[in-house]
């Protein structure tokens, strides 16, 4: 049992290296510029252990992208628990974006690359969708929760969604595109300022 597990703990080990390997190389030189050797070389693994572990460059990046959004969902589900206040878990949402952002460049630039490759991102995301519906539910629920608290208008969940994700999402793009990731938290404060007075209820509203 302890000789499999620890073959376990290594293969998932291999994978990690060969996923965050991937992540830089394809950041750097777009998918059309990615080859399994530059891949390999990043690794400094042979390209039959790329191979034995992923079939082609196109796995690997579903790969990547599915352990992303992973990663951040489970880290935030983890964190929000501890969290009773709806309109407290939703800053939680901005501030928790902001720290995968900084901690994550290489991903975030990979994203944004596939965002401006119109045919390569719908293969892709189509690929990601069952991954993708059920953490959207997630959010989608997060706001549905506010809305039920009577601490934000009565506004469609759905609109919430789109909407806060534009903004989100909208700075972390301008952020990288201009080269300004150190400014990231001080516009996370004006995304969750702008967003939360912008769907807080009024006072004097029923």
């Amino acid at each position: 049992m302890a000789i499999a597990d620890r073959k376990e703990r290594e293969r998932q080990a291999r994978i990690r290296l060969i996923l965050q390997a991937a992540t830089r190389v394809f950041a750097k030189h777009g998918y059309h510029g990615t080859s399994m050797d530059l891949i390999a070389e990043e690794a400094e693994l042979g390209k039959a252990t790329i191979y034995y572990y992923y079939k082609s460059k196109e796995e690997l990046l579903h790969g990547i992208l599915t352990g992303g959004i992973q990663e951040f969902f489970n880290q935030l589900e983890n964190s929000l628990p501890e969290v009773d206040d709806p309109v407290e878990k939703i800053r939680l949402v901005i501030r928790h974006s902001v720290r995968f952002f900084e901690t994550h460049p290489d991903y975030f630039k990979l994203y944004m690359y596939l965002n401006v490759h119109p045919g390569m991102r719908e293969r892709v995301y189509n690929s990601l969708n069952p991954v993708l519906l059920n953490k959207i539910k997630f959010l989608r629920d997060l706001f549905q929760e506010a809305r039920e608290s009577g601490k934000i208008r009565n506004i469609p969940p759905d609109y919430l969604l789109s909407i806060f994700g534009s903004l989100v999402m909208g700075m972390g793009v301008f952020s990288f595109s201009r080269g300004e990731q150190t400014r990231l938290r001080e516009q996370a404060k004006w995304v969750e300022d702008i967003f939360l007075n912008g769907v807080l209820k009024p006072e004097k509203e029923s």
